[in-house]
């Protein structure tokens, strides 16, 4: 009885595969889109092949998206290869930025909180907007709350750069870079939700 008892706590996990949708009109133009939203370009539609691709084989259950038409049009190009169901889920957000929105980073980057508000994981908030640990923070609360709703199961989550890095930070993994140098469009992260412990681990990028 102890033996089948430790095995079926090995078998209390749920995997997320998190991945940034594709290249989109303004990622090419690095202008922060935020909860502002642009067109895929021809790139980002075969990058979002490619992430179906990258999990085919891995029976995915659930295809969850955020509600901004790039991720949904990127979870909808891979669903039409993995073929599984899709969830729209609004706490998959991208952050809001605030007054920041639709703004080049190369005119960001020259004003005095940039770094603070898109290199470090802080409670500063854009005016009108969301600060990187309150969106870690939701971000969090929403894939643990698909993990949990979904238990076994494999799940392909489709959101943004900027909410991923903020995740990161709530889970005490920092850096300071920003979201465009640490998550390229399309990139693919493995994670495992511990039902046991009620804990995420990230096992790898794919």
């Amino acid at each position: 009885m102890l033996r089948c008892y430790y095995l079926m706590k090995l078998e209390m996990k749920t995997t997320l595969y998190l991945a940034r949708h594709g290249e989109t009109q303004w990622n090419k133009l690095q202008r922060l889109q935020g909860q502002l939203d642009s067109p895929l370009t021809e790139l980002g539609k075969s990058q979002s092949a490619n992430v179906a691709q990258a999990v085919i084989n891995n029976k995915i259950a659930w295809v969850f998206s955020s509600n901004l038409g790039r991720a949904i049009k990127s979870a909808e190009i891979c669903n039409a290869l993995l073929k599984s169901s899709i969830q729209i889920d609004i706490g998959l957000i991208e952050r809001n930025l605030g007054e920041l929105q639709g703004k080049k980073i190369s005119i960001l980057s020259q004003t005095i909180n940039y770094h603070e508000l898109l290199h470090q994981y802080t409670d500063l908030t854009p005016l009108g907007g969301e600060s990187a640990i309150a969106c870690g923070e939701r971000i969090y609360n929403t894939l643990e709350n698909i993990a949990i709703e979904h238990k076994h199961t494999n799940i392909l989550v489709v959101f943004h750069g900027e909410a991923l890095r903020c995740f990161y930070g709530y889970i005490g993994i920092n850096s300071t870079r920003n979201a465009y140098d640490l998550f390229a469009n399309g990139c693919i992260t493995a994670l495992n939700y511990d039902h046991n412990t009620a804990t995420f681990q990230l096992t790898s990028a794919l």
